[in-house]
């Protein structure tokens, strides 16, 4: 506003690049980011290719590297799902004040061999396509993904989903950077086991994990909650 005066100008606390997972686009962080702007916060969402079976990791990476770029200072990277690989590389390549792993498959992450078995048991991933994608069918993402979502909710997101490519490539980096580090699991996620999520955070990243309620999507789930957690993370009030 022209001639208003500094302490009429909003200051942002942190900002948040948020890195969507699997199958997703940047749309599923459309809740999570109302509720961070109510709270001071700014959000980028990049676009990242995870449908393209030809894309490796670094070139994954710098789609969001690139957009985070826009940001003034450090930023808090939040890496949801399978994009956890991916907010590695970018912790790796610029300044972050914070990396979050939400809900993680902890894909670039070396794992000792007494590791726990990272999926649940029985889940059901769509087959495998012969380029080398995979893509939800309508009803089985709803019954999968979301069902903890009312049914309307649910078909909006389903309707955003596209297919899912594994990078060609091996994983480019041998070692987790020397940034602060948090890990949110999901007591009742659909795809990761608790076990698991609790060992990769205190046997290999040397942290306490974050539990909270719910599944897989709580961006989705329970947006407020997960930007009141953000929000204490940023404000350094909650443990990490």
């Amino acid at each position: 506003m022209i001639g208003a005066s500094n302490r009429d100008i909003p200051t942002v606390v942190a900002t948040f690049g948020l890195l969507h997972g699997a199958w997703h686009d940047s749309s599923c962080w459309e809740p999570l980011t109302k509720c961070l702007k109510a709270l001071g916060h700014s959000t980028i969402t990049p676009e990242l290719p995870l449908h393209d079976p030809k894309i490796g990791y670094e070139q994954r990476a710098r789609a969001a590297t690139e957009a985070l770029a826009k940001a003034d200072g450090e930023v808090m990277v939040v890496a949801h799902s399978q994009s956890s690989g991916l907010g590695t590389l970018v912790a790796a390549a610029r300044p972050v004040s914070m990396l979050v792993y939400l809900c993680p498959r902890m894909g670039g992450v070396g794992l000792p061999d007494d590791a726990p078995a990272p999926f649940r048991k029985g889940l059901r991933f769509p087959p495998d396509l012969p380029d080398g994608t995979s893509e939800w069918d309508p009803d089985s993402a709803c019954e999968v993904m979301y069902p903890r979502l009312a049914p309307e909710r649910a078909r909006a997101l389903v309707q955003h989903l596209r297919p899912m490519a594994m990078p060609p490539d091996d994983y480019p980096l041998d070692e987790h950077p020397d940034v602060p580090t948090a890990l949110i699991y999901a007591a009742d996620d659909e795809f990761f086991e608790p076990t698991f999520e609790r060992f990769v955070a205190r046997e290999v990243l040397g942290i306490d994990p974050i539990e909270i309620p719910g599944g897989h999507f709580p961006m989705a789930e329970d947006p407020g909650g997960l930007a009141d957690l953000f929000d204490r993370l940023a404000r350094g009030s909650e443990r990490a």
